[in-house]
């Protein structure tokens, strides 16, 4: 197939096999009937679940069977390796499931955190604009007519106004630019890193991409850990959810080798600063009542709904703040022209 599903596609397609799986159903039979559910003869997802089809025909192994179509992420390959070979592929199909849902639900809040700000700082640059480019030029022909001229800020503004009429397609290549650089750093994988590594580095969004960390960190290790997985496999499995950010990698490297050497997960994971605060305490507690995995799932819960709030939060306070800053600019340029205009005309009178 080539093409790699989407989380809503693998969320799709776990929690379909795990309710497959769950009624007693085998893999083989149950990818015929999600296939004759997938519709035209020419759609993708069909073609993918033909391709699964004959690997398993071919293997009779059914995370071999997904690894040979190259759309399923790792992960996902692993993780199902384990469950079939522990008899638990239906529970950790349905745990993946649960998981891409997060995962997907994260990439929403982010998409609305990000998309709204610049929606409303285009319409800002729009509004400037049109101040500048039409609606100044008129009030400089009042001016011309009752024998005075433009000073201060709406003079500068007025010939900023003249120089982007006069040079709009330079103007328009620079607009065509930064789109194109837009969609290159939202829609490619080496667009996607820069952005996160940018957005890493800015207060406003550090501890959002943070605690994004802790819930894939948490989610990962719960589902491996239930799998039947040991510590050494649950840390290579993370390992893959955490490409791209080399900060956390560290950390989890050193939690990985203090688990190695001795120590107890839970320490491990707060001693590292995989876990801090509230997390290293639950995770404490539970590795000493058995219940590891329960205390990940919580905490991978926990951080979700850490991430949304503080992303709510955070376009809450944008809001008004940049509310107030078209209304500074707007009001400004306005008064730069009409206190001086109402001196003329009382001059006048």
């Amino acid at each position: 197939m080539g093409k790699v599903l989407s989380n809503s596609e693998r969320i799709l397609f776990c929690e379909q096999m795990g309710m497959i799986l769950k009624s007693g159903i085998s893999a083989a039979e149950g990818i015929m009937i999600m296939k004759e559910d997938a519709g035209q003869e020419e759609s993708p997802l069909r073609e993918l679940y033909e391709e699964i089809q004959r690997n398993l025909d071919e293997t009779g192994i059914f995370y071999d069977a997904l690894e040979e179509t190259g759309a399923f992420p790792d992960y996902m390959i692993q993780m199902a390796r384990i469950g079939e070979q522990t008899g638990n592929l239906d529970e950790v199909m349905e745990g993946l499931a649960a998981y891409y849902e997060r995962e997907e639900n994260m990439v929403q809040d982010i998409k609305s955190a990000v998309t709204y700000p610049l929606l409303m700082l285009g319409m800002m640059l729009v509004i400037f604009l049109v101040m500048i480019v039409k609606v100044l030029p008129v009030f400089a022909q009042v001016y011309e007519q009752l024998g005075g001229q433009m000073t201060g800020m709406a003079a500068v503004l007025l010939q900023a106004g003249i120089g982007i009429r006069r040079y709009y397609g330079v103007i328009l290549l620079i607009v065509f630019l930064l789109a194109a650089g837009c969609l290159w750093l939202f829609c490619t994988p080496q667009g996607k890193e820069r952005f996160r590594k940018m957005a890493g580095g800015f207060f406003g969004t550090r501890k959002i991409l943070s605690r994004m960390q802790t819930a894939r960190f948490a989610s990962g290790m719960s589902m491996a850990l239930r799998s039947g997985m040991d510590y050494t496999g649950a840390f290579h499995m993370v390992d893959s959810l955490l490409q791209g950010d080399d900060k956390v990698r560290k950390k989890l490297e050193d939690c990985r080798e203090r688990v190695e050497e001795g120590e107890s997960f839970s320490a491990a994971a707060v001693q590292s600063g995989m876990l801090t605060g509230l997390y290293g305490r639950m995770l404490y507690i539970a590795e000493r009542t058995g219940d590891t995995d329960g205390a990940l799932k919580k905490i991978a819960l926990q951080a979700d709904s850490e991430v949304t709030a503080r992303i709510q939060n955070f376009i809450s306070v944008l809001e008004p703040t940049m509310v107030a800053i078209l209304s500074v600019l707007v009001g400004g340029i306005l008064l730069s022209v009409m206190v001086p205009l109402m001196g003329i005309l009382s001059s006048i009178g």
